[in-house]
């Protein structure tokens, strides 16, 4: 803040003024004049830190005439230096300038003459406080260049190009329609009579299930690709994979992409984008659900391909039955033989789990964080009939076909992490389509809630429409090449600037494909790249693991791999405990996600990661821990719980 009173002036020089100014809680004495910056005059006020009178408060309880006398001292001591420094600043301020407009840069020059004359300018500090402006400025302009430049280059509408599946003829095939309407089986069959095939499928669970039943009972020599594992069978025409190992070079005649309404998944659409567009096959048969058509459509009109739709009906009738009881705890005693009771969250299976065992009843338990390989198992029990009940999440959704008489949801909300929501009606009838399956059981499957309250909303999303799939905004990621590609025109190696730049740069055009970076990569990507010896691939490999950071232990082990490698040093498999046996259930389950994520690391980094073959001896043996814990009857779960109120019952909430 300037004041209105100015001293007497010494003999008049371009206008040169001293007042007296406030910056800062201090009083300072001030020297202006007027300038012309950008073709508007203004009054330039600024002082130095020798030229300060004291602090504000203490100055205005001086009285007058001790302020004047101040003032006149400052004036005779720092006069000539603030004239200096005033006309030092003038010509720093041509200079900047000058340099902006020889470089084309656009700084902002009403803000600029702002701070310039409203008495808070330190002499001192400007030419620092210009360079640093003018470093700004032309960092914005290299970014704005470089975002230009990527926008050139990085063209998603020509990201079908990038495959060789664009350059033959290929034919889609979209078999659509509600769970167990007989769309697997069709795919499969036609597998087996292609010359060269793969199936993609979302999970390794399904993978290994149609490696098995490629196998077994289509008799076709096939082989398994999974991030984690590879079952090579000499002479196979087919390869079971899950979806992210799509080999878009391999020249098929047959390619089968399973669960294709996960297009839309937020986190993983993009994996299913790029099998649509780059699976190198004549036929490309789309399996999923029919909410799943428009998108399907969209794609086949962008892609200029032949498009075959064929709908399915389901093959089992499907009824809603009835609410088990009016309270939780009695509805247990109401469950029969082939019941499955359906939970969202591992803590409440292991929960009901133990509170059917102590009724007697024998129970499989099928949940996220199990292995497929113990999911498997579990499944078998239930479907051999050593287990009369199932209590499984919503891994049940796809693949494990069970012999399930009615699904009984114990709860029709489910945690995101954030909130706790109503389950969508796709999920919930993909669920409850699990009842009744053709080959398996010969009444109707029958869907219901635990109580009436639960069931009155899954009465209502069995009924209600599933919303159709968009038609545009499909995700396309970050690969290898397109990171290359940026990162050499950025002249920058950092991981989380470059996934920055191509979500933030990449042209989209109309909208058709999006670019799409999960959250959690980017975090990683933030770590990574405080890591200074890691190549740009090995970041990149790291930032993809499959290794949940939500659970510490598995996300501390990822630290220490990512630090070992940054070492320089071999990453050994020096993590598991001892003895298996004395391990409890989450240890072992644990152990288990640990070594599949280091044998995922060994196909991709394998000079890194060098004790694959151990990893994968000692696999078994920590899958057998699992499962001898699951088929115990000693109690897995934490308990709790309110009084009155099974510790795995989450009331309805509206």
């Amino acid at each position: 803040m300037m004041t209105n009173t100015e001293l007497p002036q010494p003999a008049p020089a371009m206008d040169l003024r001293f007042i007296v100014t406030t910056s800062s809680n201090r009083v300072w004495l001030a020297a202006s004049r007027r300038v012309r910056a950008g073709g508007e005059e203004f009054r330039l006020v600024g002082y130095l830190p020798e030229s300060c009178l004291g602090q504000a408060g203490h100055w205005r309880r001086r009285p007058l005439a001790g302020r004047q006398t101040l003032e006149q001292a400052m004036l005779a001591a720092q006069g000539a230096h603030l004239e200096a420094a005033l006309n030092a600043a003038v010509a720093e301020i041509d200079a900047f300038l000058e340099a902006c407009a020889t470089e084309g840069l656009e700084p902002n020059l009403r803000g600029l003459r702002d701070d310039w004359s409203a008495g808070r300018l330190d002499f001192s500090t400007l030419p620092k406080t210009l360079a640093q402006t003018l470093a700004e400025l032309r960092a914005r302009r290299r970014q704005r260049d470089l975002a230009g430049q990527i926008g050139r280059s990085v063209r998603l509408s020509d990201y079908p190009d990038t495959f060789a599946a664009r350059r033959r003829p290929r034919k889609l095939i979209a078999v659509l329609g509600p769970t167990n309407s007989g769309k697997t089986h069709d795919a499969f069959e036609r597998l087996a009579t292609a010359r060269a095939g793969v199936y993609l499928g979302p999970l390794r669970l399904l993978a290994l299930e149609a490696f098995t039943r490629l196998n077994e009972e289509f008799g076709v020599s096939a082989s398994l690709v999974t991030g984690e594992e590879r079952r090579m069978v000499e002479g196979s025409r087919v390869t079971a994979s899950t979806i992210e190992m799509l080999d878009p070079s391999a020249e098929l005649e047959v390619a089968v992409i399973d669960e294709i309404q996960m297009l839309s998944d937020p986190d993983r659409g993009w994996a299913w984008t790029q099998a649509v567009v780059g699976a190198n096959a004549a036929e490309v048969w789309l399996v999923g659900a029919l909410s799943a058509e428009p998108a399907v459509v969209a794609l086949a009109e962008r892609l200029g391909l032949p498009l075959e739709i064929r709908r399915k009906q389901r093959k089992h009738p499907l009824v809603v039955g009835e609410a088990l009881s009016h309270n939780p705890a009695g509805a247990l005693r109401r469950a029969r033989p082939g019941d499955a009771f359906i939970v969202f969250s591992r803590r409440d299976a292991l929960n009901l789990r133990d509170d059917f065992l102590a009724l007697g009843k024998s129970v499989a338990c099928i949940y996220g964080a199990l292995s497929p390989e113990v999911r498997e198992r579990e499944a078998h029990r239930f479907a051999g009939g050593d287990a009369d009940i199932l209590v499984a999440t919503d891994a049940i959704g796809m693949g494990l076909n069970l012999p399930i008489e009615r699904v009984v949801f114990t709860a029709i909300q489910k945690y995101d992490g954030t909130t706790r929501d109503t389950l969508s009606p796709s999920l919930l009838q993909q669920i409850g389509g699990r009842a009744g399956r053709f080959g398996h059981q010969e009444e109707a499957g029958v869907v219901a809630g635990l109580t009436p309250a639960e069931h009155k909303v899954v009465a209502a999303l069995m009924k209600a429409p599933q919303p159709p799939l968009e038609t545009r905004g499909f995700q396309i990621t970050a690969g290898s090449a397109y990171l290359e590609q940026i990162a050499e025109m950025a002249g920058d190696t950092r991981l989380e600037a470059l996934l920055s730049l191509f979500q933030l740069h990449a042209d989209c055009g109309d909208g058709f494909f999006v670019p799409h970076i999960p959250e959690e990569q980017l975090a990683r990507a933030a770590q990574l790249d405080r890591m200074k010896n890691l190549t740009l691939h090995e970041k990149h490999v790291f930032s993809m693991a499959p290794m949940a950071s939500q659970n510490e232990t598995i996300d501390g082990v990822w630290r220490d791999w990512a630090y070992t490698a940054n070492k320089g040093k071999a990453i050994e498999l020096d993590f598991l405990p001892r003895v298996p046996q004395r391990a409890s259930l989450e240890e072992a389950e644990t152990t288990v996600r640990l070594i599949a994520a280091y044998r995922w690391f060994a196909y991709r980094l394998p000079e890194r990661f060098i004790d694959q073959e151990m990893a994968d001896a000692c696999l078994a043996p920590w899958i057998s821990v699992v499962d001898g814990h699951l088929r115990s009857r000693y109690r897995q779960g934490v308990g709790g719980g309110r009084k009155g109120v099974p510790s795995w019952y989450w009331p309805v909430r509206h």
